[in-house]
């Protein structure tokens, strides 16, 4: 009887043992960090401005003080967006008109009830160039508050070249003209 008592508790010593080590074994964690980067809005043709993608080349034309607007599609539904930090890309050149010469660029939200609302712009400087010689430009700013109930972006690329010069200024749309966001 005593060899029998002392042989289940020798198991139930033996069984605890080999549980601790089963929990342990268990519960390891993984451990690493992740990054998480905001949005990337591509100008494309058609006027689109499409998020985390970008399909296909195209070159606009602004003369004097228009501009080019390109628009995303519909979220969803509305979302709410952090207080952005912006990086504003523009591959442009300056064909026609005395140098130097400003675009603006302004990344702009249009809200659930379809009102537009400034996110933030900056200008970036053209020099006159030949037709095939693009310069890479950008601007960076900070955005005055978090984004409220945002239905759709809007980039907008605006010629400052209003005194009637005749300011030609094209825009390549090959990936580079984008809009990038993160957090301020």
């Amino acid at each position: 009887m005593k060899n029998k008592i002392a042989t289940l508790i020798l198991g139930i010593l033996l069984i605890g043992i080999a549980s601790a080590g089963l929990v342990d074994y268990l519960s390891n964690t993984i451990t690493g960090e992740i990054e998480v980067k905001g949005p990337v809005f591509y100008a494309s043709s058609g006027h689109n401005l499409l998020i985390n993608s970008f399909l296909g080349e195209y070159t606009y034309t602004i003369n004097d003080a228009n501009n080019q607007i390109f628009l995303s599609a519909n979220l969803d539904e509305p979302l709410d967006f952090y207080q952005p930090e912006l990086t504003l890309y523009v591959k442009a050149n300056l064909t026609q008109g005395i140098e130097p010469k400003n675009l603006d660029l302004e990344l702009w939200y249009i809200d659930n009830e379809d009102n537009l609302k400034h996110i933030c712009s900056g200008p970036v400087q053209v020099e006159v160039s030949s037709e095939d010689d693009w310069q890479e430009l950008s601007a960076s700013c900070v955005g005055t508050s978090e984004l409220k109930d945002v239905k759709k972006f809007k980039y907008v690329i605006s010629g400052l070249g209003g005194d009637g010069s005749g300011t030609e200024y094209k825009i390549k749309i090959d990936g580079y003209t984008r809009v990038e966001m993160d957090k301020a």
